[in-house]
């Protein structure tokens, strides 16, 4: 009874598909080194000298290359280059949600399928009723933005992160909604940060809810999201209780639901963890949606991981239409 039945994995095809701007890895990776703007100086220098030291050759320069090499270093030979790393990281972490971050509403139709998708994974939880988890490897606050720009659904409808996360405006009046979708983030949000003078591990009780509408936006908007971004050197995200909670939900309800759906998740070989973590529950995989030509590279691969008759390649919005 505490489990859902029906659960849609989201990846970053599922967004860019409702909204074309939203990058992909390949979008970000074309970014490197020469695509990255001024303001984050100190990273595009240093992908600059890296792609120096690589011959010029701009595929050793991928964001998750990148990212493992200036989040898992350590060891620094004094307090000159220890500071220089914490801007570093600062400016890494800041330029990929930067990129990310996209608050423009949906295009007319794209709204509209969108509407229609969100509606048929609306639960009841007063009436308990919880059918449909929307599960996402993405950070981006395509959904929220979705419901908070559409009428219809904004005055009937939360979003249950599947963890308390309270509000920055704690004093500010929300109304409670009857209606909920589910949408359990577990690589973190956008719209996710660390409440004002904590510097410990990422727990439940430390970490806010900031939207632009809030007046707390103006002092969080200059902080670094909490999310995990794409790397290997994850280990320093999962101190604490928050992302620890999220996957062991995701893992329990993985394991109970009757149908689970991959929407514009390519499940990269890159990410051996996530493999192990998904195929484990593959004998209720219903369908994977991508967006491959056919022969493909990619498609291929998914095809021989999956079998054919589950893999489609088919656009996430017209799936949904």
């Amino acid at each position: 009874m505490n489990a859902y039945r029906r659960i849609f994995v989201l990846g970053s095809g599922f967004s860019k598909s409702f909204l074309p701007q939203m990058p992909t890895l390949r979008d970000l990776n074309e970014l490197i080194p020469f695509g990255i703007p001024e303001e984050f100086p100190h990273f595009r220098d240093y992908c600059k000298r890296f792609l120096d030291l690589c011959n010029g050759q701009s595929e050793y320069l991928s964001i998750e290359s990148l990212a493992t090499s200036i989040l898992s270093a350590r060891i620094f030979p004094g307090e000159r280059e220890r500071l220089y790393h914490a801007s570093l990281r600062f400016e890494l972490l800041r330029f990929i949600a930067s990129v990310i971050r996209h608050d423009e509403g949906l295009s007319g139709d794209a709204a509209e399928v969108m509407r229609k998708f969100l509606k048929s994974s609306i639960n009841c939880p007063s009436e308990g009723i919880r059918d449909t988890l929307l599960l996402s490897f993405n950070y981006d606050t395509l959904i929220e933005s979705a419901i908070a720009n559409d009428p219809e659904l904004r005055d009937q409808v939360s979003v249950d992160y599947g963890v308390r996360i309270d509000r920055a405006d704690r004093s500010a009046r929300h109304e409670a909604k009857s209606h909920t979708i589910d949408l359990l983030k577990i690589h973190g949000s956008l719209n996710w940060f660390p409440i004002k003078g904590v510097t410990d591990e990422l727990d439940l009780k430390n970490i806010c809810q900031v939207e632009p509408e809030d007046r707390s936006f103006p002092i969080y908007c200059e902080d670094t999201p909490v999310y995990i971004p794409m790397a290997h050197a994850k280990e320093s995200f999962l101190r604490g209780s928050l992302f620890n909670v999220l996957w062991s939900k995701a893992d329990y309800y993985l394991k109970n639901a009757e149908e689970i759906y991959f929407i514009g998740y390519g499940f990269p070989k890159s990410d051996v963890n996530n493999l192990e973590f998904l195929l484990s529950h593959r004998e209720r995989f219903k369908k994977v949606v991508v967006f491959e030509r056919e022969g493909h590279p990619d498609l291929e691969r998914l095809q021989n991981l999956l079998g054919k008759d589950l893999v489609q390649s088919m656009d996430a919005k017209t799936f949904f239409t």
